[in-house]
């Protein structure tokens, strides 16, 4: 774990009357439960996905027509 990250988690959750390892349990019930989903993509992906979310798309029929197709 990056010591940075660690540091600063363990400094929130002692100032919330937690631990590092409750942070961490807790975490691992989320994740197991769905409430969290941890997606890790390449540059392109997230820079395909974020096209998508902001509406920078065509649909295929209007790509084929553009491209003559």
């Amino acid at each position: 774990m990056n010591t940075k990250i660690k540091n600063a988690t363990m400094k929130k959750a002692r100032a919330e009357g937690l631990t590092l390892s409750d942070v961490l349990n807790f975490s691992a019930r989320a994740y197991l439960d769905g409430d969290i989903q941890v997606r890790v993509v390449d540059r392109d992906t997230a820079e395909a996905l974020d096209d998508i979310a902001n509406g920078r798309v065509i649909s295929q029929e209007a790509l084929f027509k553009k491209l003559g197709l």
